[in-house]
């Protein structure tokens, strides 16, 4: 507990923290940290916290010493098996009690394993209930105004602070942990003070302890700390000094969102700025058997690769049907399922209907049936525009892919000539394609087999100057089960 001295330095102080005037009066009412008072409230409610918590512990202890009662005496029938299993087992009613324990006893033990005592019950309930008694993360907030205050003051660091040390008034008892320091890092980061964030997060290290069994019921690790670091770093565009930072951890099974999220932005921005070749071995040529209609007029095409198949059609929109979709066009955000704003994804989308014609020639073009598909997607990349490394395809699972199908393939029409930037790029292969008005770029999500084909991640590059316009139409598998049906452990596609 801290002393009563202490808590009543810190109240002082926090009473002087600048608020507007009428939202101060009322949050002096209602916070927690700027009332000593209030604050010796605080420690009756921790009281009661470990007070309940230890009747927690007494319920898991007894249930425990249960368990281990139980283990001697298994151990020991299970000892007398093994040293002449043929002498037990020829006494049938031990042959008896085996069948017996693992049919019945088992199933019990595993039953008792999962239910929780009804007085631990009542233990979390109350712990629950006493969530009203706690503070805010307002008062939070105010708590590490009032710090970030006595640093401002008294020129004080926070190692210094971290350490129990306030100018001159020393108490090692009341060092901050690793978890409070990051607190106060991640409320520098709030407040726009972005120096003091990483003073912050350099302490909340240094003073992490491995072996301190809290930080395991807590999910917090030096990786934890790490992320926070990493993100504000990447905020600022360093992404290569965030990647000292993200994904540090070898522990962690499988990577963070934020780690996947992280790494597709580092992917995008190394690759826009790598030189893609194009394979030597692919050749251009007029596709005339796609369709009847192709063999009268045949589609200019440029192989890209085999593996996915990917292929450029030339001129194949016109600047007519182009300028008609660009002004009856009405651009949204791209949104994602909550309604907010991407992340991911720096755009503006349009869906564009009533455009048979269009959808016809899409299926001159790859010989697919349109239906099912989804609806044509205008797609608009301003300045600094782009797409992280991503894939079209959904890999649902087998019941839903089985009711919906996935994307087969995808068509991307370019609608203008980018000044600069924009590429389309797919680093697995080494292949980069740059917009071009009129041009459509076709490949296959899928293999022939009717697995992911993961070779198909891309990416659109920033914009750096002028307005990048794509449509976008994504094919759906399912029609296609005569014309292209899916071979088991086959992939035509590739090399």
């Amino acid at each position: 507990m801290f002393s009563l001295k202490f808590f009543s330095f810190i109240g002082c102080l926090c009473v002087c923290i600048n608020l507007p005037q009428g939202f101060a009066e009322l949050v002096l009412k209602k916070s927690i940290a700027v009332s000593t008072v209030e604050l010796i409230k605080l420690l009756d409610v921790e009281d009661e916290l470990v007070e309940n918590l230890k009747g927690y512990q007494e319920v898991l202890k007894n249930k425990l010493l249960l368990i281990e009662k139980s283990l001697i005496t298994m151990n020991t029938e299970h000892k007398e098996m093994n040293s002449d299993y043929e002498a037990y087992l020829g006494n049938p009613l031990n042959s008896f009690r085996l069948i017996h324990r693992l049919h019945t006893t088992w199933r019990k033990w595993h039953d008792y394993a999962l239910k929780t005592n009804e007085d631990a019950i009542d233990h979390m309930k109350k712990a629950r209930d006493m969530r009203k008694r706690l503070p805010t993360s307002l008062d939070l907030k105010i708590a590490c105004r009032g710090i970030n205050d006595l640093m401002s003051f008294y020129n004080l660091k926070p190692d210094e602070l971290a350490a129990g040390n306030l100018a001159g008034y020393s108490k090692p008892q009341t060092a901050l942990s690793a978890q409070d320091c990051l607190a106060m890092g991640e409320f520098s980061l709030q407040i726009r003070n972005e120096d003091i964030a990483v003073a912050w997060f350099n302490t909340s290290l240094a003073r992490f302890t491995e072996d301190k069994l809290s930080y395991k019921a807590f999910k917090f690790s030096r990786q934890t700390v790490h992320t926070s670091w990493g993100l504000l770093l990447m905020k600022n565009s360093q992404l290569t000094d965030a990647s000292n930072h993200i994904d540090r951890d070898p522990k962690e099974l499988s990577p963070s969102p934020v780690s996947l999220h992280f790494q597709k932005e580092l992917a995008t921005e190394r690759n826009c700025s790598a030189v893609y070749r194009k394979p030597s071995r692919l050749h251009c040529r007029y596709n005339s058997s796609t369709t009847p209609f192709t063999r009268i007029a045949p589609l200019k095409m440029e192989e890209l690769s085999t593996d996915p198949y990917m292929v450029i059609l030339h001129d194949v929109i016109y600047d007519s049907e182009i300028d008609s979709m660009l002004n009856s066009s009405k651009f949204l955000l791209s949104l994602v399922d909550a309604g907010q704003k991407s992340d991911v994804r720096a755009s503006k989308d349009s869906n564009i209907e009533d455009i048979d014609k269009l959808e016809n020639r899409v299926a001159d073009m790859t010989g697919l049936n349109m239906d099912m598909s989804d609806a044509f997607s205008l797609i608009n990349y301003g300045l600094g525009g782009h797409y992280i490394m991503h894939y079209d395809f959904f890999n649902f699972t087998n019941k839903i892919r089985k009711r919906q199908g996935d994307r087969l393939a995808t068509v991307l029409f370019y609608l203008g000539d980018d000044d600069s930037g924009g590429s389309t790029i797919f680093p697995m292969i080494n292949v980069t394609v740059t917009p071009k008005k009129g041009s459509a770029l076709l490949w296959y999500n899928l293999h022939n087999s009717g697995d992911v084909n993961l070779k198909t991640i891309h990416s659109a590059c920033p914009v750096i100057s002028g307005s990048k316009y794509v449509l976008a139409k994504w094919i759906n598998e399912m029609p296609q089960m005569f014309s292209n049906p899916c071979m088991k452990n086959a992939n035509l596609h590739s090399d």
